[in-house]
């Protein structure tokens, strides 16, 4: 029996790498380990993809099938678009349209501001509500889902209804096109829905530019009502003064005092009704700015808004003073050079303007800053432009009243003179003066409220449909092609995640590169025997070979042709070199855990060892759960445990007609295994079964199980680790590399066994494995 070596040289250990030196290389051979270059990564993760190819199948189909049922099932949706086109500059309202009207200083509105109204004002989706709940149907006839299913929907429902299928965007970059879009499952719904909302939003912005004009309109019409009537009071009183007192007309003196203080009158009598107008404008504009404000003072109390209410205060003073100079000299209104006063005004009016501007606009971004683009940003801009017009309007409220000053006072200077006229000339003028003051007032006015009139009708607001919307022919959702499409995509990338996951994380051995990788010598990869079984014997757990039945794993008898054979043939070889200072006589097969199939590669490597013309003899060292009497039909007694009690009485049983090829069961069950496998007399039997025969494989129990196998490791030339493909972990097997080398044993290497080619490296090599194809020597072409 050899002495076993502390550390012997041919055991497999990888050597760690040195600091600042060459890469690790394997202990036994001094094998390099491959480079890893781009070729190598590719077919690794064609590997991965090959062996996980039913997870990703599997996960592909998971997610795509559930997504084309919906896809299937899903109705569809259709999109209907109506173009708007939004005037951002808009002409000024009634101070354009009537030639008394105060100059404007020019209004601001954001592309933003009507894009936030159209999506979010409720009064355009409860208006387009009432205007569906009218028609009740669509043109066509067809029956409206956003009805509700009996047509019968309270408005508020209709109007939310409306609110989840409209859309808003703008069209282009910058332009002044906003598209309304639409959606709904029934087309002509669509394109009703989108049409009737745009054009709510063209009424409403038809009735925000008609607000300051409509208020001034009915200003004039109450003010041309009074004063028709007291036009004839006055007429009245004249004729009833005329015929009383005999008086046929005014003396040439009076009449031109009467007609210039009428028309001092009339112009003073206009210059209110023009204040009035304004003063009516005023307060509309006040009670719109106290809206936004309302809601507006909650959100924002940066510095920038007090200082741009101090600016705009500043500017509508300074704009009253420029006003009152064109009063007294309306010729400097266009002069080209005026007056250094009047020049600095103007100048301080521009820069007080840009100013405005620019601090409104940064007043916007501070709003975005602080919390995104809510309300109360939208609303900044809007709030900014009334506060304009309310400034300019104020204005020219205070041009008309200093006005009605300078007229009262010229007023009083002819009444003077008219004093001085006879009593009956007196009385008589001043009905004269009433009556044609009164009748030049309400020329006026009827020629105001006719301009009035003229600009509310005309006033046609800032939007206008450019494109109405036409009934939609294809539906715009669901994309059943996109989406399954990404349904696929979306398995795809689960199922490779899944794969690679399981890759990763698993700890089982799978590859000959694994343990290559790990540092363990690989002798031999045995095939999977399933196939094979399957397709030449039908399935078959055993078969019969002359005349004796045999486990179908034992493919070294049954099929000596196929390739799985021939890598027990070529296991064998590797043992034969496993020492090249020794001869390996004696040989133990074992492995880290039961089911790795230790016994099945024992008895094939013992057949191939006979076949090869040596005398070979398997001995079942499984005292605890004997699979060789089972692979080889025969009876388990007499055996190895009874062969140790008494050698004389027991011998092998020859199982080949050559007589190479011999076989000692385990024999009669002991309650203490380990016992005798350490003992004298077995390792006595060892010795003479050394003389008797060229080679002798020993079956052992698991490492992990037993310490069986680790005693018998140390009376035998070599020790042979079974790790099973799938099934057996690292670290099981590290644990059984390391008990063996810890008793000084000969470690010679580790076999692969049912090794799947197909399943772990795809179809790259099947052809080496192909186990029906008996690609061999003996084989016919």
């Amino acid at each position: 029996m050899p002495t076993p070596s502390p550390h012997p040289p041919d055991s497999f250990q990888a050597t760690p790498p040195q600091p600042g030196g060459p890469p690790s290389e394997y202990a036994y051979g001094r094998i390099p380990r491959p480079p890893s270059d781009l070729a190598s990564q590719l077919r690794e993760w064609a590997d991965i993809v090959a062996r996980g190819r039913w997870i990703i199948l599997a996960s592909v189909l998971a997610v795509t099938v559930p997504v084309a049922l919906y896809v299937v099932r899903a109705p569809d949706v259709y999109q209907a678009t109506v173009k708007l086109y939004v005037e951002l500059d808009p002409a000024d309202d009634l101070g354009e349209v009537l030639s008394s009207g105060p100059r404007r200083f020019g209004t601001r509105r954001m592309i933003q501001d009507e894009l936030y109204i159209l999506q979010n004002a409720e009064d355009l989706r409860e208006a387009t509500a009432q205007a569906l709940i009218e028609r009740g149907e669509g043109p066509g006839g067809e029956r409206l889902p956003v009805l509700g299913p009996n047509g019968t929907a309270p408005l508020e429902a209709v109007a939310g209804r409306v609110a989840g299928r409209v859309r808003v965007r703008q069209d282009g970059n910058g332009a002044r096109g906003v598209r309304v879009q639409a959606t709904s499952g029934v087309p002509a719904e669509a394109a009703l829905i989108a049409d009737l909302y745009a054009q709510a939003y063209v009424d409403r912005t038809q009735s925000s530019s008609r607000a300051s004009v409509t208020a001034s309109r009915a200003f004039l019409e109450a003010q041309a009502d009074s004063v028709q009537t007291e036009l004839a009071d006055r007429e009245e009183a004249a004729r009833t003064y005329m015929d009383r007192e005999g008086a046929v007309r005014l003396d040439e003196e009076a009449s031109n005092l009467v007609s210039q203080l009428a028309a001092l009158e009339a112009e003073r009598d206009q210059a209110r009704v023009a204040a009035g107008m304004e003063a009516s404008r005023a307060a509309e504009l006040r009670e719109q700015i106290a809206g936004l404000e309302g809601s507006l003072s909650r959100r924002l109390g940066s510095g920038t808004e007090s200082a741009l209410r101090q600016d705009e205060g500043r500017l509508g003073a300074l704009r009253q003073r420029l006003e009152d100079i064109y009063l007294r000299d309306p010729s400097l209104r266009e002069a080209p050079s005026p007056p250094a006063d009047v020049a600095d005004l103007r100048r301080q009016i521009a820069t007080l303007e840009a100013r405005v501007r620019a601090q409104s606009d940064r007043l916007v971004e501070e709003s975005i800053a602080a919390g995104g683009v809510d309300a109360a940003a939208e609303g900044l801009p809007r709030l900014s432009a009334l506060r304009d017009r309310l400034t300019e309007t104020e204005v020219a409220l205070r041009g008309y009243r200093s006005r009605i000053g300078i007229l009262n006072g010229r007023i009083a200077q002819y009444e003077t003179e008219l004093s001085r006229i006879p009593s009956q000339t007196v009385e008589l003028a001043r009905l004269v003066r009433e009556r044609e003051s009164a009748e030049r007032l309400a020329l006026g006015l009827d020629q105001r409220l006719q301009e009035a009139r003229v600009a509310e009708s005309a006033e046609l607001g800032y939007a206008e449909i450019i494109d109405s919307a036409s009934v939609p022919r294809r539906p715009v959702a669901p994309n059943r092609r996109r989406m399954v499409g990404l349904g696929l995509l979306l398995g795809l990338g689960v199922g490779l995640v899944l794969a690679v996951g399981r890759t990763r994380l698993d700890q089982a051995v799978r590859r000959p590169g694994q343990l290559r990788d790990a540092g363990y010598p690989v002798l031999g990869v045995i095939p999977d025997v399933t196939r094979l079984i399957e397709d030449d014997f039908g399935g078959a757990e055993r078969v019969e070979v002359r005349g004796r039945e045999f486990d179908a794993r034992l493919v070294t008898l049954i099929s000596p042709m196929a390739s799985a054979a021939e890598a027990f043939r070529g296991l064998r070889t590797s043992v034969q070199f496993a020492r090249p200072d020794a001869v390996v006589q004696t040989l133990v097969v074992t492995s880290a855990s039961p089911g790795e199939g230790k016994s099945t590669v024992a008895s094939n490597l013992a057949v191939v060892m006979a076949q090869a013309g040596r005398r070979t003899l398997l001995v079942d060292a499984d005292l605890r759960r004997p699979r060789v009497h089972a692979l080889f039909g025969t009876a388990r007694t007499p055996g190895l445990t009874d062969a140790i009690a008494t050698p004389a009485q027991v011998a092998p049983l020859q199982v080949d007609e050559e007589g190479l090829l011999h076989v000692l069961p385990a024999g009669t069950l002991v309650p203490n295994p380990s016992e005798h496998l350490g003992s004298k007399a077995f390792r006595d039997l060892l010795d003479r079964f050394r003389g008797a025969f060229d080679v002798v494989v020993l079956d052992a129990p698991p490492v992990m199980a037993a310490t069986d196998a680790v005693l018998v490791s140390t009376q035998t030339d070599a020790t042979l680790l079974v790790a099973a493909a799938g099934k057996t972990k690292d670290f099981e097997l590290e644990y059984a590399v390391e008990q063996v080398q810890a008793v000084g044993a000969h470690a010679t290497g580790v076999v692969l066994n049912r090794f799947d080619v197909a399943r772990e490296y795809g179809y790259r090599y099947q052809y080496a494995y192909r186990y029906g194809q008996k690609y061999t020597y003996g084989h016919d072409a």
